[in-house]
């Protein structure tokens, strides 16, 4: 098998999937909610910036958290809003990317169970949910999107070996600060031939060479917290750059969606999908 630190082909190059006056019908009205959205928004948006850089440079911390993400955190009926305004005009469109599995799959950084919703009528998938965030746990299960939950961290992933047969990062994987521990935690739980599926928005490079964005980094973003950012190919080379012996990258997919995340004017995305094998004949031990 080929040696998982060797770049994985790129199988997917499409920037949209759909074509057409439909699909630029469409792509037109993203546009221009986008802006209607943003000039709604901005005054929070560059209240809360403020405070948060002030507040940075006060208390020099680089990871201080913002107000508004705090609140975010604790009342997450106000990320499940942010959820449907950033994913206009369809927020569960954003899972269509996900490629099919089955099996016991562990879903990491679960928040309150959009991805439950979107897969409720898949009687072949059986989540365990998993996050750090227990008041988004909580809203979950009161919305009836799962019935059980397990408030922890990936990096101290609480489950025996070989329990799963997905470990799914779901648009959560730029939250990870601890990769490479991750990662591990991830291959220990997997059973034999399972894979890890890494599906998040990238940003899209510029052309002009002093502006492409070269490797990943992290910021601490006023309305997201401390996140990873990232390009296709840079998050290619972070995954390489942390990931086990033990897993393989095997594919690279990229599909641009058709919502506001990737079709804004200020940070254009597209979306991406990385699967990575476990080895067959790896032991833990």
């Amino acid at each position: 098998m080929e040696d998982g630190r060797k770049s994985a082909a790129i199988t997917g190059q499409a920037l949209v999937t759909e074509t057409g006056v439909w699909a630029a019908l469409q792509i037109y009205i993203v546009q221009l909610a986008s802006i209607v959205f943003f000039v709604g928004l901005s005054p929070i948006y560059y209240l809360n910036r403020y405070d948060l850089l002030r507040l940075k440079k006060k208390m020099k911390n680089p990871f201080y958290t913002s107000k508004f993400v705090r609140f975010m955190y604790k009342h997450p009926i106000i990320y499940e809003i942010e959820l449907l305004l950033q994913n206009f005009p369809k927020p569960s469109r954003v899972f269509d990317v996900l490629p099919e599995m089955s099996g016991e799959v562990l879903q990491v950084g679960c928040g309150p169970g959009l991805l439950n919703k979107y897969y409720r009528n898949n009687t072949n998938i059986h989540f365990t949910n998993l996050d750090v965030n227990l008041p988004s746990l909580k809203l979950g299960k009161r919305m009836g999107r799962f019935d059980s939950y397990v408030h922890a961290d990936i990096c101290k992933a609480p489950f025996p070996d070989e329990s799963f047969d997905v470990v799914l990062f779901a648009r959560c994987f730029h939250h990870i600060r601890r990769t490479r521990k991750a990662l591990e935690e991830s291959l220990r739980v997997l059973k034999a031939g399972g894979i890890v599926i890494v599906a998040d928005p990238v940003s899209i490079q510029k052309t002009s060479a002093d502006e492409k964005m070269t490797g990943a980094y992290m910021i601490n973003s006023s309305i997201d917290g401390v996140v990873w950012k990232f390009t296709i190919e840079s998050l290619k080379e972070h995954i390489l750059q942390n990931m086990p012996d033990g897993l393989v990258l095997e594919s690279v997919i990229e599909k641009r969606l058709i919502h506001m995340t990737n079709y804004n004017f200020k940070y254009p995305n597209t979306d991406v999908v990385m699967i990575l094998r476990k080895r067959e004949g790896h032991d833990e031990s």
